[in-house]
């Protein structure tokens, strides 16, 4: 059963950090459990010159998407082929596009990854969580994770006698970010725009 914690315990480290590395970790700036922002920069909000955003109106069909991810894709100069990243949502939107005979353009995940130059499509369920963020377009290759001498992954358990429980901890200390130039693209949504006509005074 320890041993099996201890591997939950990892797995649940490693997700953090995913989310950490392509949106933020999602804690208030006050949270004392904060990943700082400065030490594993989040793709989806990183700086320009490492990460091209593409914004189009929330009410953009998929077809009109696939266009903007498409006339986007010179814009990143990383490495390889890079993964597209998005939510199950999104995904199922592309995928069940159809034509003006209501044929669907795409068949399987493959053909619509083929068709946006990507090597593979991941559904990232956590990217719920910022829906301002449609996909994001990287290979993590690119992104550079470090550590100095302690900030290898650590296990500590001890018991706890107010409690009667045997506590377990595991920690990490590092920093993360894309080291080359234009190698990711995000995606992002932007409100459509309101009448001009109208006025609003809240």
């Amino acid at each position: 059963v320890v041993a099996w914690l201890k591997a939950e315990m990892r797995l649940m480290l490693d997700e953090e950090l995913s989310r950490a590395i392509l949106i933020g970790d999602g804690r208030e700036p006050d949270d004392e459990d904060k990943i700082d922002e400065d030490h594993i920069r989040p793709i989806a909000t990183d700086v320009d010159m490492y990460a091209h955003k593409v914004t189009i109106q929330s009410d953009t069909s998929p077809k009109d998407m696939v266009k903007a991810i498409l006339r986007s894709r010179h814009y990143y100069k990383g490495t390889g082929t890079p993964t597209l990243y998005t939510t199950d949502q999104i995904l199922t939107d592309l995928i069940l596009d159809e034509d003006k005979m209501g044929r669907r353009l795409y068949n399987t995940e493959q053909e619509l990854a083929s068709a946006l130059r990507v090597s593979k499509i991941v559904v990232v369920e956590v990217m719920t969580d910022a829906p301002e963020v449609l996909a994001i377009i990287v290979n993590l290759a690119d992104y550079t994770i470090g550590a100095d001498k302690g900030g290898n992954v650590s296990m500590f358990d001890d018991f706890d006698i107010d409690y009667n429980q045997q506590k377990y901890l595991i920690e990490t200390r590092i920093s993360g970010a894309l080291i080359k130039p234009y190698s990711a693209i995000a995606i992002e949504t932007a409100k459509a725009s309101s009448d001009p006509g109208t006025e609003d005074n809240t």
